[in-house]
């Protein structure tokens, strides 16, 4: 009787497809590692950037609702009709405060933060119609912002 033939791959094709398989798979591994930590450093940008934009609309939106800026000791002070909103400049944040109602947090680090009132630096409760600071962003990156009120005369004379 004749012994039949098995056919099948040896020890050695095994082991180089195997090996090629591990590469293969180590490649594709270290590409996902790098998207991912590329889409994480993406979305931390964009939440930052999104933060400052909030910030700076809130802030434009509340001046242009106020009556007077009044300056406090630590940030500034918006009073209207029946609007009342303090902003104040920590070190790592600005917070916004609604009287009665809450408090916003922005986690922006503000620098260089400047009062004026027709081009001159004003003091504690003087009124106040430009406001501009730096926001400090990681790699020593600054955004200015500035936000500016206009008065009329019969504002003024209140």
């Amino acid at each position: 009787m004749k012994a039949k033939k098995i056919e099948a791959y040896t020890l050695m094709e095994i082991a180089i497809a195997m090996l090629l398989a591990a590469i293969c798979m180590s490649i594709c591994y270290t590409a996902y590692q790098m998207i991912g930590d590329y889409f994480h450093a993406f979305q931390k940008k964009n939440a930052t950037a999104e933060e400052v934009l909030t910030l700076r609309r809130t802030m434009e939106k509340d001046v242009a609702k106020g009556c007077y800026l009044i300056r406090t000791v630590d940030g500034i002070h918006i009073t209207g009709d029946s609007l009342s909103i303090t902003y104040q400049f920590a070190d790592t944040a600005i917070l916004r405060k609604v009287e009665n109602l809450r408090t916003d947090s922005f986690h922006v680090t503000p620098v260089d933060t400047r009062f004026r009132f027709e081009e001159r630096e004003v003091q504690e409760m003087d009124t106040v119609d430009h406001i501009s600071f730096m926001l400090k962003m990681e790699k020593q990156q600054t955004i200015p912002i500035t936000i500016g009120k206009f008065y009329s005369a019969h504002d003024l004379l209140k």
